[in-house]
This record gives C-alpha cells, structure tokens and sequence, in this order.
C-alpha cells in the first residue's frame, strides 16, 4: 500500500511539475501547482509533497520581474527521493526547450561553462546545460540529493 500511495504521489508531482518550467510567474506556477505554502522571502515560494518517510521541497526564486530564474526539488530529513522524482522534475525543465540542438549533458569531474563561468561537476552531480536557451540543470546525487534548474541571471549576470 505504501508502495502504491508514493507512485501516486510521484503521479501527481509529475503532473504538477510537469508543467512547472524556468520562466513562469507565480500565478502561473499557482495554476499548475496549486496555493503555495505562506512565503517568507518576496523572492521564493515553496511546495511541500508528501513521499515515503517524509516531504519533498520544491522551491522557486523569481526576479524582479516576477518571472522564476530557479527552481528546485529536494527531500526534506529522512524522506525518500526517488530517480523517478528527479527524472520527473528535469523532464518537465527540459520539455521547455524540447528540439534544441544545443542540450549537452556532464558528467562527474566533467567541466563546462555557463554564462561566462566555469563548473565541474563533483563526483556525484551530473549536469545538463543549454547555453542559448539559457538553462542549466543540476541533479546532485549525493547523500543530500537534489534537483535544480537555473537561468543565467540566477548567478549575477
């Protein structure tokens, strides 16, 4: 039964964050994703789902603007957080600039560049980076696993 309720529950993230994408307002993401949790920042809201053993965290941090420049998934404690759920989440990012030619994807220890900067990939992150579509994701599958997109402007620039 536990089994059957996180399948659910990974379900209906999917389909929540399925359409969840770099880019949208808050009024967007509210439409999609349903009333957020009460903020505490201007800039971040954040979305609690109930998995296995505890929650999911997904957070957004907009811009002046009011236009997401991040968004990430995270278990909180001891929740599980399956390949499923990160797949899900970098799915539903990617599904944004679907057909680019210009997608490229890292490996531990691999470097690459993002506006104007370097990064290598630690030995557990793999990252996945669209340079003209202005998107970058980060699975970190560590002991402290997550998921982040961001855009350029997320890192000062």
């Amino acid at each position: 039964m536990k089994r059957l309720l996180v399948a659910a529950l990974l379900a209906g993230l999917a389909a929540s964050a399925g359409h969840a994408a770099l880019g949208e307002t808050l009024a967007q993401l509210r439409e999609h994703m349903g009333k957020p949790e009460p903020q505490v920042r201007k800039d971040v809201v954040v979305w609690f789902y109930e998995v296995e053993d505890g929650r999911l965290v997904y957070t957004v941090t907009f811009n002046a603007q009011g236009v997401s420049i991040a968004e990430g998934l995270k278990p909180l404690k001891r929740a599980i957080f399956t390949k499923d759920a990160a797949e899900d989440f970098i799915h539903a990012q990617l599904a944004a600039v679907k057909g680019s030619k210009t997608v490229r994807a890292f490996k531990p220890g691999e470097k690459y560049s993002f506006g104007g900067q370097w990064f290598t990939c630690t030995e557990e992150e793999y990252a996945t980076v669209d340079e003209a579509n202005d998107l970058v994701i980060v699975w970190n599958r560590s002991r402290a696993p997550s998921v982040m997109a961001f855009r350029r402007e997320m890192l000062g620039k």
